[in-house]
């Protein structure tokens, strides 16, 4: 066959553009479809597409590259020099390249000069070509309709047609021609469903218990036992913990940090509200808004932590525009972050649909609220979010430049257009006077006297060794109570309110007098004591602490009035920041007396109904860690440049099943579980067939094994060996102390900074972004498992407990298998495993008692299946 010339410079552009690729000769056609289709999405269908149609032109196909737009058409086959597509794209102007240097790269040489050998070729296409679809009919905007469940025939017994997930999947394999692999061991499914639902491997009891139980729901009362487990909340929320980007405050000192102290109390939070069974939309309005539906119930105003979280001391932008990213991937399946430059190049939102969900969270602020018995501050109090600058205008930024806002308009609250099937409900919440006054919560100030009062108690005890500390405890505790009465005064609106502020701040002048007599004192002291050549040093921080003693005597000189500052007690103190303004966002001139109910509104379109994506987006996250594999593999975009579910009837099921049963995440657990395809067995054995039709198990014929995460394994260590603390909820366990500590993974600080380098060696998650757990194997992991403390000191305790209930060496090794592994032993895997112990009592050091040689060859042989894949492996 003989190919024109021209059509041969086009080939070889072609295999300079693929770069090292081996040169493939192919149709003019399939140059466009293979390579200059793509390329023409990737960089022109955003502003020439379906989704808009700049200058009234589309480029989607070659016909209306040939009808063209308002300057013409773009095409003319077999005219590269006079088709405005190749001479917009080649330009060196970048005034007049296409497209625009802002928007995307521009086309490579290689590139341009495949498109102009295409055109000289004479532009050929398929000829059925189509458009590209309306945005509007993608398949996750337009709201789940319940789908009939498919009636099976001639299922197999395996299947359980009965059960509707099943009935969706085997319609699913009958078309691939694949099978539905058996149900699982008892042995298998019990260690399958302890580690998914509490996280927690099956003890030896447990397995007896459902080995020797001849009932035949003995499965179904398994599920409901752990689901009701307090464990089951501490599993799930280190899940949702993932997608909601949990982290403990971190960063290079108190003011330069990300997140919140005390962040643990959101975490705390979840895990109550899992095991409570809180409706999932309730969990995300709560999340969003509780400050402004709950403002007085601290319970509740944990949930914001979640808003706390997204603190960013150095840039509120980046703080924004976190806030704004992860609100709409982890909720919603959006990339929104996308659009904050330029209009999203996939799906119909523009640059102002961004700004305006910003301008949501605009006003929000964190602080911290005092908890009964704790006015300390530093020590505890609960983090949580809170409209602070109400007024605050939001502003596009120009190509997302946060030094070119467009202060021409201002962008009010809103969502994109083709998501808004309801009118937003945006209404001002007036707060009740503890919430914009948290002294009047009745506990704040009789807790902030009795710790007053217990620090006079202490240094009078110590009166004769520290008579300053003393005299600075007696101050304060006058100054908190003249404070306390002032405050009282002003609350009851009396008439000597302004007498009692008066005296108030006379007494805080002599707190102030007293804590400088104080540390004038210890820099006198500290003069005296000092070394030759830390002297001047030393002299100059007395001259300063006697300055400042001058100065504190002075002010309390002068007669004050009711007018003058007047300090009130920090009972919601906040994360100080250098963009606070320090005439309006000083704590002591009190807190908005309303919050603007943006983020209400917010969560309400949210957990609406009428929301095509919030209720798809959480069974997709449930979906995938309960299989290892998502229905929707992009789980954080299900936007048009995502992948589609496989059955997207499934995942609709399943999404109105769920809002059904009242966002109940403990039904859908259950629903899943018990359904044939999550009780599947994951072998090969025989399934030759079924990986010649299927080899990625697209129809879902048999169980994926998961990669156990990072906080299962050291939590399965743990628990094998006795040592696991059964202790739930309080502070964080700090990285010193974990090396020892019995508690459960999920209770370790983690943030960027610190992560245990355990948890991390097994894919712990990422603090900026994980919805979705990486599952690698490296070296480091077998490493950590050989070699690491933690499995040193496990492997003799657990061949301890289990050599306990034994009598035998095969008892012993069966029963290591089955606790450790969740399966019996083979012959082989038996003989070689007794041949083992023998050898390692044989081999023991010289002088080892029988007792110290058997206990030895014991840990080995726990040490070895501490080691295999199956403990790692959840089959």
């Amino acid at each position: 066959m003989t190919v024109p010339r021209p059509v041969l410079r086009g080939f070889a552009a072609l295999a300079l553009l693929c770069s090292g690729a081996s040169t493939t000769w192919a149709a003019p056609v399939d140059t466009y479809t293979g390579q200059l289709r793509p390329l023409l999405r990737d960089r022109c269908f955003s502003c020439h597409g379906a989704l808009q149609q700049k200058a009234n032109l589309r480029l989607d196909t070659v016909a209306f590259m040939r009808q063209g737009g308002k300057s013409g058409p773009a095409l003319e086959p077999g005219h590269p020099e006079k088709s405005a597509l190749l001479s917009r794209t080649a330009t060196a102007d970048i005034a007049e390249r296409m497209p625009p240097e802002h928007e995307a790269q521009p086309l490579s040489p290689a590139q341009i000069e495949v498109l102009r050998e295409w055109i000289r070729a004479g532009a050929p296409a398929p000829a059925d070509e189509t458009p590209e679809a309306d945005p509007a009919s993608h398949w996750s905007f337009k709201p789940p309709v319940r789908p009939v469940v498919p009636t099976i025939h001639d299922a197999s017994p395996t299947t359980r047609s009965v059960h509707p997930l099943d009935a969706f999947l085997e319609q699913g394999r009958q078309k691939r021609g694949v099978t539905a692999n058996a149900e699982a061991g008892r042995l298998v499914l019990l260690r399958r469903l302890f580690l998914d639902l509490i996280g927690i491997p099956p003890s030896s009891a447990d397995l007896d218990a459902v080995q020797n139980d001849p009932s035949p729901d003995w499965y179904e009362r398994c599920v409901d036992r752990l689901l009701s487990d307090p464990r089951h909340g501490e599993r799930w929320a280190r899940h949702w913990m993932d997608i909601w980007r949990y982290s403990d405050a971190w960063g290079l000192g108190d003011q330069l940090r990300n997140s919140q102290h005390h962040i643990w109390h959101w975490r705390d939070w979840i895990v109550e509200s899992l095991n409570r069974d809180l409706p999932y939309d309730e969990m995300i309005r709560l999340m969003l808004a509780a400050d402004e539906s709950h403002p007085e119930d601290l319970d509740r105003l944990r949930a914001t932590g979640f808003l706390a979280r997204n603190f960013f001391l150095f840039n509120r932008n980046q703080w924004m525009d976190e806030t704004v990213e992860h609100v709409a991937k982890g909720f919603l399946g959006l990339t929104l972050n996308c659009a904050k430059c330029h209009d999203h190049k996939y799906d119909p939102f523009s640059q102002a649909d961004y700004y305006r969900f910003r301008a949501f969270f605009e006003p929000y602020h964190v602080r911290i609220d005092a908890l009964p018995g704790e006015p300390d501050l530093t020590r505890d109090g609960i983090p949580r979010a809170f409209d602070r600058h109400t007024e605050q205008p939001t502003y596009r930024f120009i190509r997302g430049q946060e030094n070119a806002p467009d202060t021409s308009r201002v962008m009010t609250p809103g969502v994109p257009a083709l998501l808004a099937k309801q009118p937003l409900n945006l209404r001002p919440v007036s707060l009740p006077s503890s919430a914009w006054q948290p002294e009047r919560r009745p506990w704040v100030l009789e807790d902030v006297i009795a710790s007053a009062r217990s620090r006079v108690t202490r240094w009078r005890s110590a009166s004769n060794t520290a008579p300053a500390a003393l005299a600075v405890a007696e101050a304060e505790l006058e100054s908190v109570e003249c404070r306390a009465r002032a405050i009282r005064a002003e609350w009851q609106e009396n008439t000597q309110a302004d007498s009692l502020r008066v005296l108030a701040i006379q007494s805080e002048r002599r707190l102030a007098v007293a804590r400088a007599q104080q540390a004038a004192t210890e820099a006198e002291a500290a003069l005296n004591a000092a070394a030759p050549d830390k002297k001047e040093a030393a002299q100059k921080q007395r001259d300063s602490a006697r300055q400042k003693l001058a100065d504190a005597q002075q002010a309390a000189s002068k007669p004050p009035n009711a007018t003058d500052r007047f300090t009130r007690f920090s009972a919601a103190a906040w994360t100080p920041t250098r963009f606070l303004d320090s005439t309006k966002d000083d704590p002591d001139t009190g807190f908005p007396k309303n919050s603007t109910g943006r983020r209400t509104a917010l969560a309400a379109w949210i957990t609406d109904r009428s929301n095509p994506l919030t209720a798809r987006v959480a069974v997709n996250h449930v979906w995938n860690r309960h299989f290892g594999v998502p229905l929707v593999p992009t789980v954080f975009d299900f936007g048009r440049k995502g992948t589609a579910p496989a059955d997207p009837r499934l995942l609709d099921w399943l999404a109105v099943e769920f809002m059904d049963s009242g966002w109940s995440l403990r039904r859908l657990h259950r629903l899943i579980v018990t359904s044939a395809a999550y009780r599947m067995s994951s072998s090969l054995a025989g399934a030759d067939r079924a990986l010649a039709a299927d080899p990625d198990n697209r129809g879902w014929w048999r169980r994926e094994p998961i990669r156990l995460e990072a906080q299962v394994v050291r939590d399965s260590l743990l628990f094998h060996s006795g040592h696991l603390a059964a202790q739930m909820g309080g502070p964080t366990v700090p990285a010193s102390a974990q090396d020892g500590s019995p508690r459960r993974s999920l209770y370790f600080f983690h943030s960027n900074n610190d992560r245990n380098l355990f948890l991390s060696t097994f894919d712990d998650a990422l603090v900026k972004e994980c919805y979705r757990r990486e599952q690698s194997i490296v070296p480091q992991q077998a490493l950590a498992l050989l070699n690491s403390r933690l499995v040193d000191e496990a492997a003799p305790a657990i061949a301890r407990r289990i050599q306990a209930h034994t009598r035998s060496d095969t008892e012993f090794v069966r029963e290591s298998f089955r606790t450790l592994l969740g399966y019996e032993p083979g012959p082989q895997e038996m003989a070689h495993s007794i041949d083992a112990l023998k050898r390692w009592i044989e081999t023991a050091p010289a002088g080892s008692s029988p007792a110290a040689a058997r206990e030895r060859a014991e840990a080995h042989l726990a040490w070895a299946l501490l080691n295999h894949g199956d403990f790692v492996t959840l089959r």
